[in-house]
């Protein structure tokens, strides 16, 4: 979810929602695809009333929707992206570029990495200067296309690409302020 895309699914929440928010509860992130109203303790909660005061919920709204941009940078900071979203956007990606875009081998680096980047999964290329750090399939030996093409269609599908999200960006999901 970006911002924009939090300003929609703020825009779509009705005055019971932010009625609730006012009462206490949380605004949660739902598969980075949409909000909800939950518990302020449950996970993925992106906003909580806390000490702030507003006159009235559309107040409130109105903050909410100033802040989006600041709000997903904050989210995102401590939160990764969910499975599923990671899993559809980096397969799109891979649609678009070919599988043997993202995976190095001996004698080959890989065409395109991705991150990462304020709530959405990016790709990018050599010419970008954090290329090094990005994600991609590490292959021990040279394979030919077609198995190229089964090895990263099981890297996403079994989880392990999602896992390999989550361990280089353990630290900072773990960081506490």
């Amino acid at each position: 979810m970006n911002a924009t895309e939090l300003k929609d699914a703020l825009n779509a929440l009705d005055d019971d929602a932010y009625q609730a928010l006012m009462e206490g509860a949380g605004l949660v992130v739902e598969q980075d695809e949409g909000l909800s109203i939950g518990r302020p303790d449950q996970a993925f909660v992106m906003f909580e009333l806390g000490d702030e005061t507003f006159e009235n919920a559309q107040a409130l709204k109105a903050s909410l929707l100033s802040r989006a941009e600041g709000l997903i940078d904050e989210y995102y900071q401590f939160n990764p992206l969910s499975k599923p979203f990671f899993n559809r956007q980096l397969m799109a990606y891979v649609q678009t570029y070919g599988p043997e875009a993202f995976v190095s081998m001996p004698g080959q680096s890989a065409q395109w990495v991705v991150f990462a980047d304020g709530g959405e999964l990016v790709c990018e290329d050599a010419s970008s200067p954090r290329f090094d750090y990005g994600l991609h399939l590490r292959l021990d030996e040279k394979m030919p296309a077609l198995a190229i093409k089964n090895k990263v269609k099981n890297w996403v599908q079994s989880g392990s690409a999602y896992e390999d999200y989550i361990s280089v960006n353990v630290c900072r999901f773990s960081c506490m302020e």
